[in-house]
């Protein structure tokens, strides 16, 4: 029997991308799927496009609830999911033609719990940039360790639906993939790939990136919570060492530079403080993380520099 794949969509006040979406879904090669519209409390006309579709096709479901955020909407979709599979669509966001019946394919294959894809940026201005999704073949965390380390989207995999019978996205958190992905890597027996770019991420100017916000600093948190559930769940020692890599990889030098970039410049210098602070309280021993070794000079420079509060310095160094 064809196995039956869920594909929910978290939709907040997105009609002006949404039919996109949606009918990048329907369109799909692979035909046995149930979509769950999951509407966030949307003020705009989201919620009629939606009823618009669940006219059109029965294998559309509807979830309108108060807005709780992105995790929240995909829990909701999670508790009335039927599906063997699922996979987690943003709704300003589209899918290839055969991005399912490809990856559905290579799960069953390679009897794997998770198949990963490429990505593909989509600007508002029409260029677009490859995004890749890990160079990986069939392979596991006890073959790979660094595995869990992989890009850690949840909208570039497809997962069997059982993985997250003990695993829920934080409500109210940011980082809620890194807060996730990890965990559900970990926890397959089989991880493959399918090489190609089937996910098309839209990237909408005036982003909320650039805004100073103190919830940057969840990402420790997010890790945190990633490391727990390993030392919880069989406690390997070289997985560990893998999850706290993130503190540098995404703490030290993915929030560097997203605070160096903010809108408001006169706030940095505090922000670079504070993230320091952040990464010493969660990970005291950084400094000595083989990670860092694999940065360039100027790289260890600017965190030596942060080390002791010489932010001045640090963005001087960025801006030549």
């Amino acid at each position: 029997m064809e196995k039956k794949v869920t594909a929910i969509v978290p939709i907040y006040n997105v009609e002006k991308y949404l039919e996109r979406c949606v009918d990048s879904i329907l369109l799909q090669t692979y035909k046995n799927i149930e979509i769950i519209l999951v509407n966030d409390g949307s003020t705009d006309n989201s919620l009629q496009y939606c009823n618009k579709y669940k006219n059109q096709d029965n294998r559309v479901i509807i979830i309108d609830k108060q807005n709780g955020g992105l995790s929240d909407a995909r829990n909701a979709g999670l508790k009335q999911a039927t599906g063997d599979y699922v996979c987690f669509i943003d709704s300003d966001d589209f899918i290839l033609p055969t991005m399912i019946e490809k990856m559905v394919k290579q799960l069953i294959e390679d009897q794997a719990d998770i198949c990963v894809c490429d990505m593909e940026y989509l600007y508002d201005n029409g260029t677009k940039t490859f995004a890749s999704g890990g160079s990986i073949e069939k392979t596991s965390i006890k073959e790979m360790p660094s595995l869990i380390r992989i890009n850690n989207s949840a909208c570039n995999k497809l997962f069997k639906t059982e993985m997250f019978n003990d695993v829920k996205f934080p409500v109210g958190k940011f980082y809620e993939d890194l807060a996730t992905i990890p965990i559900l890597i970990y926890k397959a027996k089989c991880v493959t790939k399918v090489h190609e770019p089937f996910y098309v991420y839209f990237q909408r100017s005036g982003s909320i990136a650039h805004t100073a916000s103190k919830k940057i600093f969840e990402i420790y948190e997010a890790i945190h919570d990633c490391i727990r559930y390993v030392e919880n769940h069989g406690n390997e020692k070289v997985i560990i060492e893998e999850l706290y890599h993130l503190y540098i990889l995404h703490g030290l030098d993915l929030t560097t530079l997203r605070i160096k970039d903010f809108d408001d410049q006169s706030i940095v210098p505090e922000y670079l403080i504070e993230n320091m602070e952040n990464l010493k309280k969660y990970y005291p021993n950084y400094r000595h993380d083989s990670a860092i070794r694999d940065y360039p000079w100027k790289k260890k420079l600017i965190f030596k520099l942060l080390e002791y509060k010489k932010v001045k310095l640090v963005m001087k160094i960025y801006e030549r």
